[in-house]
């Protein structure tokens, strides 16, 4: 599907503030409320805007932060990807260009967790390396 401008900048706004008005989100962009919705609607059925999320502070909580820098060993990539968005503290797989074919975002509740994620990618037949570093702080 062909996003026109007015697309992207709602997509942008809703980026930001995935709860902002629609009457709001009109205001910023100078389109009505209904036209607004009506966009915002066509997005969502037909896959461009897949959901809503709650981006939780760092310090409310003790969780151990991290990314993970993945080869994937098979080609297409696909299968690899979906089977590290679901294992359990991982928040976001992105898959990238280049030498590293993916990162892993990820969120545990220690070390020993971190290191069992760790472990349970490197034994993966999909996955040729990983390497993680622990975020320290994010600003």
């Amino acid at each position: 599907m062909q996003l026109d401008q007015t697309d992207k900048r709602i997509m942008a706004i809703l980026e930001r503030d995935g709860r902002i008005s629609a009457a709001e989100l009109g205001r910023q962009i100078g389109l009505s409320r209904t036209a607004v919705q009506d966009r915002i609607s066509r997005l969502e059925s037909n896959g461009t805007i897949t959901g809503y999320h709650a981006r939780l502070s760092p310090s409310g909580d003790s969780l151990i932060r991290a990314i993970l820098f993945v080869k994937i060993a098979i080609r297409p990539c696909e299968k690899a990807l979906l089977w590290l968005s679901g294992l359990e503290g991982v928040q976001e797989v992105a898959s990238l260009s280049g030498d590293i074919d993916a990162v892993v975002r990820c969120a545990v509740p220690d070390l020993n967790a971190l290191t069992k994620l760790n472990d349970r990618i490197g034994a993966s037949e999909l996955i040729t390396s990983s390497t993680s570093s622990i975020i320290l702080r994010q600003l």
